[in-house]
């Protein structure tokens, strides 16, 4: 079995970022009772998600934790490094793998470390984190920005903090502040001059207006629509005062009708809970982003619990090397999910199986019994017909209980969001304001969100070159040719057939009960003839026919009706429709991605992922109503 470190590294993790000031007080007393308080909010959330433990006296270590925590910060001098301190001493407590710390650098470290020459105690600390950071699992991420060539020369020597290398901290706190779940704010409240600031990371994550520098803009870092809101993330915000309070403005717009009784059971011991910042008196999309979150928590701990309990159960994959250009860190996140998948489907067909043969069986019974009746055989048939159906409903509690296709749906989603985020990465595809995933599916898959956006990390820790022929043979032509093998009407075995073929396996079944429909209204009409026929002329010799064609009559109609269950518990007419749906949409950019990369095929190929992950959602919600345990 592998190791429970192992195991952690595959689980998707809960993003928490921080963001602070740089001229925090240096006293002694301060800067414990603050480090007291950041590593209390971290074991806040570590809580919230794992075994409970007291923020001075830990005692549990990976192999009790259930889902890991990802911590962004920046490491300018203040909080940020203060921060990152503290999260390396949780860390060597908790597990290496528990706590992986992302330290992100708005440029180069060499020309960073600009910001240090005039403080020599600052400068040691950033030397002594960073050389942490490089080991244990952690990481140093530099953030891409989008600036010319020229105006990133200028910003990265420039040691008076012009607004071009403004810019470039303004772009290093939102992107912490885009992909982290809670932003912790160690903060004033206080809207400050010029760019960069913690004010305007906070403001961002509240849905506030971020002016950019003229021309300096990260489109991959535009705001989500006032429609959407922000995904799944909530401000943390715990009050600290700066030494320097010079040039300050007023207090920003955080008032307490930004609280939201929603997170009313998330209250931390230190700070308060902000969610969005909006200018009337609608809280719809307060209400909306806030339960979204809590509904985010939930099936990351559900999904992170339940791969813990299968891990055991999961061989070793041969990594796709396709996805695997597209993803780094994300890979071994979206290998799991991608194994969790099959295995819950698997399981899930099983108990299909398994409830189908006893359905059988009590419907043969039951049809058997009124022929036996007061007999000893009647008795027993009865009798085997009330097993079949306590078997059945034992089935679907068992189903209701354990939450098979749910499990299975939820990794698959996850698994097929990653996949298509890792080719978008492939391809070079930067991430836009409006998720992939469709808006009418958040309030209930917002995990699925969460998981595009970990593969979506990937994208910044790297760049691919864009290779419109690759994409077009190994993204597009595999997924055509994956979809093609499902829509064949043919099968080389019943389990190819049951499994593999949802359109031919949906014609089978449609003509094999309409067949059996036919059968019983053309018996049932010949039954009919007889019956009046006896009954007028008085043919006694005409009972056992009758009785015999009365058996088929039954059996044909049970028969034609338990395979058109099973063809409904199998989801085939709807597979073969999402199938059939992206084939088509598969086979038109294939044939449109020629020649040189251009604005207009990125464009294309971002609509493809968004068709894609639409497709998948919608069939995951029609199949949710063809689960098992509705079968009451």
């Amino acid at each position: 079995m592998d190791s429970p470190a192992r195991n952690l590294t595959a689980k998707l993790p809960f993003i928490i970022g921080i963001t602070g000031h740089r001229d925090i007080s240096s006293d002694k007393d301060n800067v414990a009772e603050l480090k007291s308080e950041i590593r209390e909010t971290l074991i806040h959330w570590h809580n919230q998600l794992n075994p409970t433990i007291e923020p001075n006296h830990i005692t549990s270590k990976s192999d009790q934790i259930i889902s890991p925590i990802w911590l962004m910060s920046g490491l300018a001098e203040g909080a940020d490094l203060l921060s990152i301190e503290v999260a390396l001493e949780l860390q060597a407590e908790l597990g290496q793998e528990v706590l992986k710390i992302i330290g992100c650098l708005p440029m180069p470290l060499a020309n960073f470390e600009q910001d240090f020459q005039l403080n020599s105690d600052s400068y040691q600390q950033l030397i002594k984190i960073v050389s942490a950071l490089k080991n244990n699992g952690n990481e140093l991420l530099e953030i891409k920005h989008a600036l010319k060539d020229s105006d990133y020369k200028i910003a990265i020597n420039d040691n008076h903090y012009g607004e071009l290398r403004s810019s470039l901290y303004l772009n290093q706190g939102l992107f912490i502040a885009k992909y982290t779940n809670v932003l912790v704010a160690l903060w004033d409240g206080c809207n400050a001059k010029g760019y960069g600031g913690t004010a305007d990371v906070v403001k961002y994550k509240l849905g506030m207006e971020v002016h950019w520098p003229t021309n300096t803009e990260n489109l991959s870092l535009k705001a989500v629509s006032e429609f959407d809101g922000q995904i799944a993330g909530i401000v943390h915000h715990i009050c600290v005062e700066r030494v320097n309070s010079s040039g300050l403005t007023s207090q920003l717009m955080i008032k307490d009708h930004l609280k939201n009784n929603v997170l009313e059971h998330l209250t931390p011991k230190t700070g308060q809970l902000y969610v969005y910042s909006y200018t009337g008196n609608e809280n719809a999309l307060t209400h909306f982003i806030s339960t979204e979150f809590i509904t985010m928590l939930s099936e990351l701990k559900f999904y992170n619990n339940h791969a813990s309990s299968e891990y055991a159960s999961i061989s070793d994959k041969t990594p796709d090397s396709n996805v695997d250009n597209g993803l780094l860190i994300a890979n071994s996140v979206f290998h799991l999910a991608d194994e969790l998948a099959l295995l819950g489907q698997q399981k899930y067909r099983q108990l299909i199986k398994l409830f189908f043969w006893f359905a059988i069986l009590g419907f043969t019974c039951y049809e058997l019994t009124g022929n036996f009746v007061n007999s000893e055989e009647g008795t027993w048939i009865m009798s085997v017909t009330l097993l079949a159906i306590i078997a059945c409903w034992c089935i679907i509690l068992y189903a209701d209980r354990n939450e098979l296709k749910w499990k299975y749906q939820l990794s698959r989603g996850i698994a097929e969001g990653m996949r298509i985020r890792g080719f978008l990465n492939l391809s070079n595809i930067s991430p836009a304001g409006e998720p992939i995933i469709q808006r009418r599916y958040r309030s209930h898959l917002p995990l699925i969100n969460h998981a595009i956006a970990v593969a979506e990390i990937d994208w910044w820790r790297t760049s691919c070159s864009k290779k419109p022929e690759e994409i077009r043979d190994v993204w597009i032509g595999e997924q055509r040719s994956f979809l093609q093998s499902r829509l064949q009407l043919s099968a080389k075995s019943l389990t190819e057939l049951l499994y593999k073929r949802p359109r031919y396996a949906a014609l089978l079944c449609s003509s094999f009960s309409k067949k059996c429909f036919l059968l019983a209204i053309g018996i049932g009409t010949m039954l009919l003839l007889s019956m009046l026929s006896q009954q007028a002329f008085h043919f006694s010799t005409l009972n056992d026919v009758n009785n015999y064609l009365m058996l088929i009559v039954q059996y044909s109609l049970m028969l034609g009706g338990a395979v058109a269950l099973w063809s409904e518990l199998s989801g085939y007419e709807s597979a073969a429709n999402g199938y059939s749906t992206m084939e088509a949409l598969y086979g038109r950019a294939q044939s449109l991605l020629k020649g040189e990369m251009s604005a207009a095929k990125e464009l294309m190929l971002l609509a493809l992922a968004r068709e894609a992950m639409f497709e998948h959602v919608s069939w995951s919600s029609s199949e949710s109503s063809n689960d098992i345990k509705n079968r009451n």
